[in-house]
């Protein structure tokens, strides 16, 4: 994730969930800083409840980011070999368990899932 919109991803989190805290801790009450806004305190929970939910998927796009540069930054890292390898004719599986091996993972549900998600990558990678 590039500069910019990491800010403003993360300055969205932090202010969906202050609003996300504050509701949740003052619901119904009635000297909230929110009658300033919602005049009826039985919205109080909508808003708690919605802004939860926002914090919940910019969580998600925070998530997938890392997760795709990491992958992208051991591709990159490893290019010289993963391109000596295809020209041995290795397929993409293959080299993404040895990338994986060379790692120190060899077995188990998240060895799975990572050979999974570096095979995608590997399908994209020049």
């Amino acid at each position: 994730m590039s500069k910019l919109p990491g800010i403003v991803l993360y300055t969205a989190i932090a202010a969906t969930g202050l609003v996300a805290m504050y509701s949740l801790l003052n619901a119904g009450r009635p000297d909230s800083l929110l009658r300033l806004v919602i005049v009826d305190p039985g919205n109080d929970v909508y808003v708690a409840a919605s802004s939860s939910f926002i914090v919940f998927v910019l969580g998600f796009f925070v998530f997938f980011s890392r997760d795709r540069e990491g992958f992208r930054r051991i591709l990159e890292m490893n290019a010289q070999r993963i391109r000596q390898l295809r020209r041995q004719g290795q397929s993409d599986e293959q080299i993404a368990a040895s990338i994986l091996a060379a790692m120190g993972s060899t077995g188990g549900r998240r060895h799975k899932m990572a050979l999974r998600k570096l095979v995608a990558y590997l399908k994209e990678f020049e």
